[in-house]
C-alpha cells in the first residue's frame, strides 16, 4: 500500500481528446461492407514487427470497435506477439508505444485462423521542441490543448502499461518497506524496514480513487495523528482524479532534458488533496517519476508532507512501479494557559519501499536508497 500513519476501477476517459493518430481506414473500405458482430467470442493473436523485421515489444496493443472504444487491451511479448478476445465482429488494431504516435490498423475481422502480422512504423513523438511559458494556466481536460494531449500521451501509455502488467514480475523476488523516524536534521532515530516475497501481484499499491477523490489523501489531526495516502497508476489515470485536479505543463532549470505534467486541485476544492509533477525524458519520452506535497492538509501542508513515486521499464518494456517514499512532519506539543496547545516540528516520519531484484540483498539496497537522498 502507498500509505503512511502517524498515528497509525472505473476505466478512465482519455484526458484530452487532441492525441494525434495514425493510420486511417482505406476510402475503399467502410463498416458497413464488413460482417456484424455476433454473440460468440473470438481469438486474435497479433505479431507486431518494424519495417526492419525485428519485433515490437512493450507496446500497448488494443481492439478497437467501430467507435473507437477499446474492447480488449495489452502489451505485447519481447516476441512482439499479443493474443486479444472479443466478440466476433470486425475491428482496428491500435498500437501504442512510448516516444511514437499510435499505430491503426485497418479493419480486421474476427474470428480470424491465422496470426495477425502488422508492421508498425509511425513518427516518434518530438518533446523538446514543445514550448512551454509561465502563463501557462492550469486546465481540466481541455481539448483545445494539443501540446499538453501529446506529453500526457506518453504518460498515459506508462501508467496503463504499469496497470497491465500485474504478472510481468520476472527477476524481482522481493520487495522491501520501511518505516523512519527522523529528527529535523536528517539523523535517523528509528528505521523498521520488512522485506516480502513478491509473488503475482502488483507490490505496491494505492487504494481506491473515488475515496481518495472523496475523503481526501489525508485523515485525521494533530491531536489523533493522520494516515496519509500516495497515489498509483490507477489513481492518476482513474475518472475521479481528472474530474478534480488541473494540469498544465513545465520545464524547470533543476531537471534539464525533462519535461513535466504539473498537476493540482481544481479551485474551491478544501478536501486534504495533492499537488505535484509527473517527469517526463525528452528525449524518450518515457516517465521518469511523480513528485507531489499534501495541500488542504493542516500541519502537513505547513511543514512540506509530500513525497515521489518511480517507474521502471522491465525488459519485456513493461512498466512497474519501483520505489515510493512518504514523509509526514513529526510534532511535538506545549501548552500553555494562555494560548492553549501550540505544536512545533521535532522531525519527520518516513515511509517507503522498492522493489528488489532476485540477487540484491536488502542491506545494500537500503544503504544506495539512503545514500541518494
Amino acid at each position: 500500500m502507498f500509505a503512511g500513519g502517524i498515528a497509525t476501477n472505473r476505466r478512465r476517459r482519455e484526458l484530452f481528446a487532441t492525441v494525434l493518430l495514425v493510420g486511417v481506414v482505406p476510402p475503399s473500405i467502410s463498416w458497413s461492407q464488413v460482417p456484424v458482430a455476433s454473440d460468440a467470442m473470438s481469438n486474435v493473436s497479433i505479431r507486431l514487427r518494424s519495417p526492419g523485421g525485428s519485433p515490437v515489444e512493450g507496446a500497448l496493443v488494443a481492439l478497437l470497435d467501430a467507435r473507437d472504444r477499446v474492447v480488449a487491451e495489452g502489451l505485447s511479448t519481447e516476441a512482439g506477439t499479443r493474443a486479444l478476445r472479443a466478440l466476433a465482429g470486425t475491428y482496428r488494431v491500435r498500437a501504442r508505444r512510448i516516444g511514437f504516435l499510435p499505430f491503426i490498423s485497418t479493419p480486421v475481422v474476427l474470428p480470424r485462423r491465422d496470426e495477425l502480422l502488422l508492421v508498425v512504423e509511425t513518427p516518434g513523438v518530438v518533446l523538446n521542441s514543445i514550448v512551454v511559458t509561465a502563463k501557462s494556466p492550469c486546465k481540466q481536460t481541455d481539448p483545445a490543448e494539443q501540446s499538453l494531449g501529446v506529453v500526457w500521451d506518453e504518460v498515459d501509455k506508462a501508467l496503463r502499461a504499469s496497470q497491465l502488467t500485474t504478472a510481468d514480475l520476472a527477476g524481482f523476488g522481493r520487495v522491501r518497506t520501511y518505516r523512519k523516524e527522523l529528527g529535523t536534521d536528517g539523523s535517523v532515530v528509528s528505521n523498521d524496514t520488512t522485506v516480502r516475497s513478491i509473488t503475482d501481484a502488483r507490490p505496491f499499491g494505492a487504494i481506491d480513487p473515488d475515496t481518495l477523490a472523496e475523503l481526501g489523501y489525508v485523515r485525521g489531526d494533530e491531536v489523533n495523528g493522520w494516515h496519509y495516502f500516495a497515489p498509483d497508476e490507477t489513481v492518476l489515470l482513474s475518472e475521479p482524479f481528472a474530474q478534480t485536479h488541473c494540469f498544465r505543463l513545465i520545464r524547470e532549470t533543476a531537471r534539464p532534458g525533462q519535461i513535466g505534467v504539473a498537476f493540482q486541485p481544481i479551485p474551491r476544492r478544501r478536501v486534504a488533496d495533492i499537488e505535484g509533477v509527473l517527469w517526463l525524458d525528452e528525449a524518450t519520452a518515457e516517465l521518469r517519476e511523480v513528485v507531489f506535497s499534501f495541500v488542504n492538509a493542516g500541519p502537513l501542508s505547513r511543514f512540506d508532507a509530500g513525497g515521489f513515486t518511480r517507474f521502471l521499464r522491465v525488459p519485456s518494456g513493461a512498466w512497474l512501479v519501483s520505489e515510493w517514499r512518504l514523509r509526514a512532519p513529526r510534532l511535538g506539543m506545549q501548552t500553555s494557559p494562555y494560548s492553549g496547545p501550540k505544536f512545533h516540528l521535532i522531525g519527520y516520519f518516513e515511509d517507503g519501499g522498492g522493489i528488489l531484484t532476485a540477487t540484491q540483498q536488502a542491506p545494500n539496497v537500503v544503504d544506495s536508497l539512503i545514500r541518494k537522498r
